[in-house]
């Protein structure tokens, strides 16, 4: 099944297409793009979107801790010196 943005962007382009036969899909993306708030969402895809957003969130933050503990006295793989 056609994903929102996909039908969205194919109905942009037969609108485009139907007043103008050279209109090209790039163009359609385009505008559809400009045309987003248009689109309408529907309850369950802004639960998900929300999800996405506070998982990553947290995987951004476990990475600024894990930097901040090798600023801390741990030197990375490359800057390690090696006795021979």
């Amino acid at each position: 099944m056609p994903s929102e943005w996909n039908m969205f962007v194919k109905k942009i382009y037969e609108e485009g297409k139907s007043k103008d036969s050279n209109y090209e899909f790039k163009q359609a993306l385009i505008d559809a793009s400009k045309r987003k708030s248009e689109m309408g969402h529907s309850s369950a895809s802004g639960v998900k979107s929300k999800q996405k957003t506070i998982s990553r969130s947290k995987s951004k933050s476990r990475t600024k801790s894990r930097t901040a503990s090798m600023k801390g006295g741990k030197k990375s793989r490359k800057n390690r010196r090696h006795k021979h």
